[in-house]
């Protein structure tokens, strides 16, 4: 909704859960913004896959999964799944667009390793990628020193060449 009130003309918006999405399109209804978003029911990899196939592209993805990697243990597992979502993503984004990508998960924010994942995904699918800026959580999402796993929100926003 943002995206819409922002101007752009027109967004997608893809989920795995259908009441996720039967949530956002009663909210964008309220807000004003029914049939400016495409709400899709798919799974993120697999929309991106055909959007690749078909040479979709969009000015500005953003990219924001699920908590991948829920302790170290699983980052590198974690770090693989986040490779392929952002390579798709990327190839999905149009030359001098922007992709913003996201964790949630502490074991890759703390370990600063999503910026590496996507250093890697550019590299993969030849794209020239600029961080453009950095991001966290919201000042209304605090996070004490003593508990340093509650640093679990990172997003880079990336231009896309």
């Amino acid at each position: 909704m943002n995206a819409v009130k922002g101007g752009a003309e027109r967004v997608t918006a893809v989920d795995s859960s259908q009441p996720a999405l039967a949530l956002a399109a009663a909210n964008a209804a309220r807000n004003g913004c029914e049939g400016a978003i495409e709400f899709v029911h798919s799974d993120v990899q697999d929309f991106l896959g055909e959007c690749v196939r078909e040479k979709r592209t969009f000015d500005i993805v953003v990219l924001d999964p699920p908590k991948l990697a829920p302790s170290r243990k699983d980052l590198e597992r974690a770090k693989g799944r986040y490779r392929k979502l952002n390579k798709a993503a990327l190839q999905c984004v149009a030359p001098g667009g922007l992709l913003i990508t996201c964790t949630c998960s502490s074991a890759m924010a703390q370990t600063s390793e999503l910026l590496g994942v996507v250093r890697a995904a550019a590299s993969e699918c030849s794209r020239q990628v600029t961080v453009v800026r950095t991001s966290g959580a919201a000042c209304d999402h605090p996070v004490s020193p003593s508990f340093p796993e509650g640093t679990y929100l990172q997003a880079y926003w990336v231009a896309v060449s």
